[in-house]
């Protein structure tokens, strides 16, 4: 076995904890740039505790709401720029993965200087401020890595943000504050938890540190993001699918994505489909695709998922994956067709065409390397 493990954000993991970010905060400085969507902290009232911790520890705090679902680079510059003229010492994020990715690119556009773009596109970068997150939902596992994912509104393309600096100080995974999130989005976002692990298992930078993670993460989404979807208000499915979110997010750092994120991030990119339907959208023909290079690692899938795979062979095995995994998505309502955003046989070339130039490094870690031909015949596959 050959492998490393390096995870630098502390975690900090409980109901009630967002209460203790004023404490944990203090070491970053005394004045602090807040990354939030446009209301639901707000709404929620999360953001009044945030700002009353911040205040008893003599914090001062600047507030950018501007995050949309699937944040822009043309965002982080924005937050960046408010960022320098206001000398922030650290930046907040607060919210989903798109709060707590824009907050990552806020802090590290902050002291590097050109588009952010010009980063995810390769150019070397330097220092960011330092960052804490406060996750309020069960997805993306940002909290968890130093990813951070933004779409360029005038190419189109989503990509990632990665450096050794964007890792967040400390991380504050509260499950108090998942018990208000709607319904579509805990379906959304619980079952990009899903994803995460699935492809950290399934592909080709897997690993024994990162198996363990995903295989635990898989089971706990399969067991419990029913009973969060139908019972929300219900702390016990919040906080194992919030365990199941960090867990996922940690596999991620080590081992990545492959192809279902590959082809799910055009369809986010071009077509502001979210993030977690459209991974949904192409998982399964991806996993028809895919299931005769590793018929060992889908059929422990297929296990996870529920399937009795005893007196089946590895093959028949990993063939009952794709079912089971279209039952748990029928089960809460999430998209299984790219069809369902009005996407249409005339599209296909496009996306395909995109994936294959802008997402080549998740394209290659997948278990079976897809052609042009064959992400096409994917896409097709999933209409």
């Amino acid at each position: 076995m050959n492998f490393e493990f390096f995870m630098p954000a502390r975690l900090i993991f409980g109901p009630g904890k967002v209460k203790e970010v004023g404490v944990n905060a203090k070491s970053l400085g005394k004045k602090t740039l807040i990354v939030t969507g446009k209301s639901s902290a707000k709404k929620a009232g999360y953001l009044d505790v945030v700002t009353k911790s911040l205040e008893q520890e003599q914090i001062d705090w600047i507030l950018f709401d501007e995050v949309e679902p699937n944040p822009i680079t043309t965002t982080v510059e924005r937050g960046a720029k408010l960022a320098r003229e206001n000398s922030v010492e650290f930046v907040i994020g607060l919210g989903g993965g798109s709060a707590m990715d824009t907050a990552k690119g806020i802090a590290f556009a902050a002291l590097n200087e050109g588009p952010v773009s010009d980063y995810i596109a390769g150019k070397p970068g330097g220092d960011a401020l330092p960052i804490a997150l406060i996750t309020t939902t069960a997805g993306t596992g940002s909290e968890a890595n130093n990813y951070a994912v933004f779409t360029n509104p005038d190419t189109k393309v989503k990509k990632s943000l990665k450096s050794p600096r964007t890792y967040a100080r400390f991380s504050i995974i509260d499950p108090e504050l998942m018990l208000t999130v709607p319904k579509k989005v805990t379906a959304s976002t619980g079952i990009d938890v899903f994803f995460h692990a699935m492809e950290a298992y399934v592909g080709r930078r897997s690993q024994p540190f990162t198996d363990a993670l995903a295989l635990e993460a898989m089971r706990l989404v399969v067991e419990n993001l029913r009973g969060a979807c139908e019972h929300g208000g219900d702390i016990r499915y919040r906080e194992r699918m919030a365990w199941a979110n960090t867990l996922a997010g940690v596999a991620i750092n080590l081992s990545g994505t492959c192809g279902i994120h590959g082809m799910g991030h055009p369809l986010s990119g071009i077509y502001n489909v979210p993030h977690g339907e459209s991974l949904a959208a192409v998982s399964l023909a991806f996993m028809r695709f895919n299931i005769p290079e590793a018929p060992g690692k889908f059929a422990k899938v297929a296990e996870v998922l529920g399937v009795d795979v005893r007196g089946l062979t590895l093959m028949e095995a990993a063939e009952k994956s794709v079912e089971a995994l279209k039952d748990l998505m029928d089960s809460v309502g999430v998209p299984r067709s790219i069809s369902a955003f009005g996407i249409t046989e005339k599209d296909i070339d496009e996306l395909a065409e995109h994936a294959f130039k802008w997402m080549t490094h998740n394209l290659e870690v997948s278990p079976k390397v897809p052609t042009l031909e064959d992400v096409k015949k994917i896409y097709r596959e999933s209409l």
